[in-house]
């Protein structure tokens, strides 16, 4: 969501939310204001591109001012209006784990996989300081598969069997597991409780514990 689309939303909300009738006029005028701003400037096809951008930032910039001071004036308000965003970013959240599943067949990188969203997220969190490591173990990648879960492996460039990795991904319960290999030796990292692993990743894995 834009600052525009913030500022606009914010606004709506104070404007139908605000506790005294002083407050609920400022709210319309806040939301009515941004609003009209907005629609004059998008609606001027003769205004050059960086003039409209510049007037649409500063009418969103003018409601979020507003809003923030019904907010300050009004805290039961504020932690409604908490609640809605914090419930905004949940939906988002889960709608993309839900839409991993539509990955499947791509490759992590085409699809930016541990450079942003929910598992990029999730992977920082989980691994810390381990990242790069696991990053630079999957440059030689396999594509996103699916094996009850979700899965990936890969490998460091030349160094299949000693610089490893693979994830499991099992967007139901939004839990991963990392298994990370260096020098030979895998460390397990989880989220949560062991996932199910699909018969590449075992297969795998006793490739590993077979050698010499």
């Amino acid at each position: 969501m834009n600052k525009f689309h913030l500022a606009t939303l914010l606004a709506s909300l104070f404007a139908v939310s605000a506790c005294t009738q002083q407050q609920n006029e400022a709210a319309q005028q806040a939301a009515s204001a941004a609003i009209s701003t907005a629609h004059a400037t998008l609606g001027d096809a003769s205004t050059p591109l960086a003039t409209l951008r510049q007037q649409a930032s500063a009418a969103a910039g003018e409601a979020k001012q507003q809003a923030a001071q019904l907010v300050a004036d009004n805290p039961a308000l504020g932690l409604a209006v908490s609640a809605v965003q914090q419930g905004m970013e949940k939906s988002a959240n889960a709608l993309q784990w839900q839409q991993l599943e539509t990955k499947v067949g791509s490759y992590p990188a085409d699809i930016g996989l541990y450079q942003k969203g929910v598992v990029a997220d999730a992977l920082h969190q989980l691994l810390g300081k381990k990242m790069p490591v696991f990053l630079q173990n999957m440059q030689v990648s396999s594509p996103l598969g699916k094996d009850q879960l979700l899965f990936v492996s890969g490998n460091k460039p030349h160094q299949g069997g000693e610089e490893m990795a693979y994830l499991l991904l099992d967007p139901s319960s939004k839990q991963l597991e990392v298994g990370l290999i260096e020098q030979g030796k895998l460390r397990i990292y989880r989220s949560g409780p062991p996932l199910y692993r699909p018969a590449e990743i075992n297969t795998m894995l006793s490739n590993l514990a077979s050698q010499p």
